[in-house]
């Protein structure tokens, strides 16, 4: 499974806001501490924003905090914040290929429903506690994402 750069910056994000606990943590110091583009950053605060994650407080002492406890929010909440539904169903339909394929590609389409429904369950029981958990082992610069 690959993410694209805008879902590493969200959970690295949410990460960052999960090991700050009470502390709101502006676009500046977010930008800074995990090296994302300032710009790059408003758009994925504004998604998690929109999805209800983050929450913002304006003026000299706000920042960014979550909005729920970091136990309370899952990867795939995060990502699904970033890039939508989570799995989405591929073209592979039997009907779309030559009879003499179709037993074949239902098979495939069997294993990739499988390995759909065990990434889709993982994601979503998989919590920003459990990431920053392995974050704080891992060190700063070092990610582990276990999918």
């Amino acid at each position: 499974m690959r993410f694209s750069k805008t879902t590493d910056y969200a959970l690295r994000v949410m990460m960052a806001l999960a090991q700050a606990k009470n502390e709101r943590l502006s676009l500046k110091k977010l930008a800074s501490r995990e090296q994302i583009p300032r710009k790059f950053l408003e758009h994925v605060v504004r998604s998690l924003k929109e999805a209800d994650l983050v929450h913002s407080t304006p003026g000299p002492k706000g920042g960014y905090c979550l909005n729920h406890p970091a136990s309370m929010i899952t990867v795939a909440q995060i990502i699904q914040s970033i890039n939508g539904p989570l799995m989405p169903d591929d073209r592979l339909e039997p009907e779309n290929h030559p009879p003499h394929q179709q037993e074949s590609i239902r098979r495939l389409q069997s294993v990739v429903n499988d390995i759909r429904a065990f990434a889709r369950q993982r994601l979503e029981s998989l919590t920003l506690d459990d990431l920053a958990e392995v974050r704080d082992v891992a060190g700063p610069q070092e990610f582990m994402y276990y999918i």
